[in-house]
This record gives structure tokens, C-alpha cells and sequence, in this order.
């Protein structure tokens, strides 16, 4: 165990020199029996040699040199409280000092050695009338008393060091392991998003350029084995027809990835020019309304792709006449209906190339949900849910 006490100022042991030698000079010429004016000339000779040595103590040096000085120091302060008990007022720090020694046995040599002499210092010097064997032991007693407290105190401030430090190498180590583990966790849920990403784009090519290209596949096979020329013209026009409408579908996909729409406009806006689009595009029917008072729901990105995936569907399987969007925010939620007046099919039947899957596990991943209605000859309904995660409102248009 190691003393952690830092040395003390140059300022504090020259200071008490002076007061000393001050203190000794005034009770000499005050004719105080237990300093001699005699005395004084060997008292300023040892005042600048315990200076001295405070002088070249205060430079870095080994632990061994420390102690020499130390020792050095108190046969100076020992002398002169012999000549003068005044120098009791310096000897003091002595004590402070030897509780910074490295090695618990020079601490209580150290400590023992000032309580010994700062005993002569206490009654009064050798020209004192209390400097009998009786009362110098009694004095010694009592600061050897005070120096084992002194002791005590100071192991018990070295263990309490020593358990402050354990405490805060086991919190940086702690620290260090959760730094750890919050970048092991990044890296999962980077890892998990980059798996997800993929699963959500293979959906997407799947449900629609997969289809397209098998179309394509199938078409150029009958070609090949078509009896004539005619049917083999016939089936390169399907051909070409499925291509562009797999190139359609493809650049669809690419500008759904980003939601280009909701850069510069919300959620109805970007609805609104989606729907604008597909009525150009396709030639059908289609009104938008917004129910109620629009809010962001931090999931419109969801469903605007909803919104693209519904309507391509509609275009693509429904043989309509027109598909109207409504979109509706309630206390808690959004919804996003599309209702198309086409053939209609039966849900419960199993139906590809929907991309209905993809629809529900994307609103899914977000607290939403997925309804759809159906029946051959009746259209179809499609209802898709989110929940609202932002508070902040603004009017519909």
C-alpha cells in the first residue's frame, strides 16, 4: 500500500522555520530561562541548513533519498529544539511527512522518531523545569498515543484509496464490456435491417419481374413451337407486350425503394400525384379523399408503397373500370383503402403474383395490418392500417 499525500509547499516549512527562529530570538532577548541569547548565532546556522535541505528535498528523487533528507532534516529539528523549544512549531510537519513514506515501517519509525523529539520540544527543552524522566515520558506516551491514531486513520484513508480504485477500474471495465456489447447490438440490428431489405426487395421482384420474366419464358417456348408464322408472330407480340410491361414493373420497384413522392410533399399530396399517375397511365377511374385531420404517422412511407404495390394490382388483375383511394387518420391510426369495381376473386383461395404477402409482413414490421375483401364479381377492398407515432397535426387538404 502506497501513500497517496501530495508534499507539502516550500512555502509551509520555510515559513515555520522563520516563525521559529523568530520565536526563539524573542524569548532570548526576553530572558526566557529555556532560550540563551548565546544559542542564537548556532540556531541561525541550523535554520539555513534545515532550509537547505527542504531545498534540495523538494527536487524529484528516489523514495530511498526522501527518507535520508527526512531523517537528515529531523537530527537538524532535533538539535535546535534542544538550543530552543521553539522549533517545536516547525517539527510538526514531520509527522505529515512520514505518513507519505512508501513502506509501512518507515512511516512508524518516522512517526516515532518526531514524537521523540517534539516531546524535548513540548516541556519546555532541557533547561526547562519539566524536563524530568517522569513528565518527558508522559509526553512521549501521549504523542506516541496521537501518532498510532494518526497511523490508524491514515491505513484506514489508504485501504478506503485502494477500494475507490478497485471501484473504478471495475467501472471502466464495465464500461468498456457495454460499449461492447451496444456495438455488437448495432451490428445485429444493422445486420438484421440488411436481411430484411433483402427479403422485402426479393418479395418485390418476385411479385412482379419474376412474374413478368416466367410470362416471357413460357410465351418464347410456345413460340418456338408454333405451327406457323402467324402463331409465331402472335406470341413474339405477347412477348414484347410482358417485356415492357417486366421493364414498367422494374422501374416502379427502383422508385418505390426511396419514396421519391414523400421527399417534397406528405402523405396526401404524394397520394394524390400517385393516383394523378395511374389514371394517366392507365386509363381507369380513380378518386382520393382524406377523412379526417392528417397527421404523420412516421409510417407514410409504408403506406405510400401499399398505395403503389394496391393500384399496380388493380391495373394488372382486376379488369376495372376504376379504383378509389381513401385515406382516413382516427385517433390512433391511419388507414389506406382501395377500392377497385373489378372482377374480384375468392381471398381464401390461394392467389400469386398479388404481392399481398409482401403488403402484410411490410405493415407488420411497423404495428400495422393488412384487410382485404373480395368476391368473384364484386370487386375488391383492401384496407391497410398503421398506427400514429407522431402527435404533431396538421390539416388535410
Amino acid at each position: 500500500m502506497t501513500t497517496r499525500r501530495d508534499p507539502l509547499p516550500f512555502a509551509v516549512p520555510l515559513g515555520l522555520l522563520a516563525a521559529s527562529l523568530v520565536a526563539a530570538v524573542v524569548m532570548a532577548y526576553a530572558g526566557v530561562p529555556v532560550v540563551r541569547v548565546a544559542d542564537l548565532p548556532w540556531l541561525v546556522v541550523l535554520t539555513v541548513a534545515m532550509a537547505a535541505v527542504r531545498v534540495v528535498g523538494g527536487r524529484p528523487g528516489s523514495p530511498v533519498r526522501a527518507v535520508v533528507l527526512f531523517w537528515l532534516n529531523l537530527a537538524l529539528a532535533a538539535v535546535a529544539v534542544w538550543l530552543s523549544p521553539a522549533f517545536g512549531l516547525y517539527l510538526f510537519i514531520g509527522y505529515y511527512e512520514s505518513a507519505r513514506f512508501p513502506q509501512p515501517v518507515q512511516r512508524v519509525v518516522g512517526m516515532v522518531g518526531v514524537a521523540l523529539v517534539i516531546a524535548i520540544a513540548q516541556v519546555g527543552g532541557p533547561r526547562s523545569v519539566l524536563f524530568i524522566p517522569a513528565v518527558y515520558a508522559a509526553f512521549v506516551a501521549v504523542n506516541l498515543a496521537v501518532t498510532g491514531l494518526m497511523l490508524m486513520l491514515d491505513r484506514r484513508r489508504e485501504a478506503l484509496f485502494v477500494e475507490l480504485g478497485r471501484a473504478n477500474d471495475e467501472l471502466r471495465a464495465e464500461q468498456q464490456r457495454s460499449a461492447s456489447l451496444r456495438d455488437q447490438l448495432v451490428a445485429q440490428a444493422r445486420e438484421a435491417g440488411i436481411a430484411e431489405e433483402r427479403a422485402r426487395l426479393s418479395r418485390e421482384i418476385h411479385d412482379t419481374v419474376a412474374q413478368d420474366l416466367v410470362a416471357i419464358i413460357a410465351q418464347l417456348d410456345a413460340a418456338s413451337a408454333a405451327p406457323d408464322a402467324a402463331e409465331r408472330d402472335r406470341r413474339l407480340g405477347v412477348v414484347d407486350a410482358a417485356a415492357r410491361e417486366a421493364l414498367a414493373e422494374a422501374r416502379r420497384a427502383v422508385k418505390a425503394l426511396a419514396s421519391p413522392r414523400l421527399d417534397d410533399a406528405d402523405l396526401p399530396l404524394a397520394l394524390d400525384d400517385l393516383l394523378g399517375e395511374w389514371r394517366a397511365g392507365t386509363g381507369l377511374g380513380g378518386e382520393l379523399r382524406v377523412l379526417g385531420r392528417a397527421a404523420a404517422s412516421g409510417h407514410d412511407d409504408v403506406l405510400i408503397r401499399v398505395a403503389q404495390e394496391g393500384l399496380a394490382n388493380v391495373a394488372k388483375h382486376a379488369r376495372a373500370r376504376r379504383a378509389d383511394v381513401v385515406l382516413e387518420y382516427g385517433p390512433a391510426s391511419a388507414s389506406l383503402t382501395i377500392e377497385d369495381d373489378g372482377v374480384g376473386f375468392d381471398p381464401t383461395a390461394s392467389v400469386t403474383g398479388f404481392g399481398l404477402r409482401g403488403m402484410r409482413e411490410r405493415l407488420a414490421a411497423v404495428g400495422g395490418r393488412l384487410d382485404l375483401t373480395s368476391a368473384p364479381g364484386e370487386g375488391a377492398r383492401l384496407v391497410a392500417s398503421v398506427p400514429l407515432s407522431d402527435p404533431l397535426t396538421k390539416e388535410a387538404p
